[in-house]
């Protein structure tokens, strides 16, 4: 049972790569990325056309990380507060199935993502590293890794202490917005 469990699961990691792989190669075909283009203020239609193509890919890459993570916490977090006795109290009052999920379900559902939110400011910085050294586009990951290839450490100190600030800030960003959201929490 084990082994056909794991040639199985080995299976379906080998034809996943495969799959993406190809997807990959088809779409940068369709998306060429040869250079980078920067828009003035006198862009040519051409020359936006030519951005929208370039950035296509690279925009898709983080963007579907990014959904991929959220989507599952926030399902987890709206499992979870499914649970809680408030809903269940709301339901046998007899409100209507909207107003139980909206009002009751979502607002306390979001909480937990106001925090992660908060705290994900940070990986703006290095957080498009695979995607910056993929696609070849200058970015501040890309920055990092060559810094730490070439021992560059002027360059490493700063990016820390841009993270460590960033990192502050995300805090403070998420502690007010949590005691906006829910007016139980309050900052003292």
């Amino acid at each position: 049972m084990t082994a056909y469990l794991i040639r199985r699961i080995g299976t379906s990691i080998v034809i996943l790569i495969g799959i993406s792989i190809f997807v990959f190669i088809l779409l940068h075909s369709v998306f060429p990325s040869p250079a980078i283009v920067i828009l003035g203020p006198k862009a040519t239609p051409k020359a936006v056309a030519a951005w929208n193509a370039e950035m296509t890919l690279p925009i898709l890459c983080i963007a579907l990380l990014v959904l991929a993570g959220y989507s599952r916490y926030m399902r987890s977090s709206a499992m979870e507060t499914l649970a809680q006795d408030y809903i269940k109290t709301a339901r046998a009052k007899g409100l209507p199935e909207r107003l139980v999920l909206f009002r009751h379900l979502l607002r306390n559902a979001c909480l937990p993502m106001i925090t992660l939110i908060g705290l994900s400011i940070p990986a703006l910085l290095a957080g498009n590293l695979v995607a910056e050294y993929t696609f070849n586009y200058p970015g501040l990951g890309l920055l990092f890794y060559n810094s730490l290839s070439n021992e560059d450490y002027p360059v490493l100190i700063a990016y820390t202490l841009m993270a460590a600030v960033l990192t502050v800030l995300g805090n403070l960003l998420a502690d007010i917005a949590l005691t906006i959201a829910d007016p139980r929490i309050r900052l003292s």
